[in-house]
């Protein structure tokens, strides 16, 4: 089993860098992801993959880089996102302070703790 966190999620996940490449050899391995939330992560914005900049955030390179080779700093231009967008078919189980639900049922779960007119 591969068991990841999420910063927020809605059934699609908005998790740390480097889930949606886990979650994609997980499917391949035929391995089940199980996210870990609490029910506060919950969110009543959907994801989309192709918006980036709608939710994701560039942090800057130093902790992948080292730039005390000044000449790699003038040459190189490093985009480093902090979190991925994993598609909610990826995804196995949600386990909350509620029990554990399919990621087809958090809509459900979303829709009883914010009302529909609710835009963030």
């Amino acid at each position: 089993k591969a068991v990841v966190s999420t910063q927020s999620t809605g059934g699609a996940l908005r998790a740390p860098n480097g889930a949606h490449q886990l979650a994609l050899a997980a499917e391949h391995f035929s391995v089940p992801v199980i996210v870990c939330s609490a029910l506060y992560k919950l969110s009543p914005t959907h994801l989309c993959s192709y918006d980036q900049d709608a939710f994701n955030k560039i942090i800057g390179p130093e902790n992948m880089l080292n730039f005390s080779n000044t000449k790699l700093h003038s040459k190189v231009l490093v985009s480093n996102p902090e979190f991925d967008y994993v598609p909610s078919d990826l995804i196995e189980l949600f386990i909350t302070n509620t029990g554990g639900h399919a990621p087809s049922y958090l809509y459900r779960i979303v829709s009883e703790l914010y009302h529909r007119t609710i835009t963030i």
